[in-house]
């Protein structure tokens, strides 16, 4: 079923008021690697990032980072 032009704007709307986009400069070839690693575990490379963000600021709900480890300091890591 498509999206209609109501809900496109009401999720533009949403995003454009509670949403950020962090981005940073890395090689061309990293990023390629950095995705293909996402993609080997099943996951991406966007979501791989907004999960570490996440587990650094503590809003992670217990989960471990992206990667599998816990970090030092971080009271939310079991």
């Amino acid at each position: 079923m498509a999206v209609s032009e109501a809900q496109k704007r009401a999720s533009n709307k949403y995003n454009r008021e509670h949403m950020a986009t962090l981005g940073c400069k890395v090689k061309k070839e990293q990023a390629e690697r950095f995705k293909q690693y996402a993609a080997e575990k099943g996951t991406t490379s966007n979501a791989m990032l907004s999960r570490y963000v996440l587990y650094c600021i503590g809003e992670n709900d217990g989960k471990p980072a992206p990667d599998g480890t816990e970090r030092e300091g971080n009271e939310n890591a079991e």
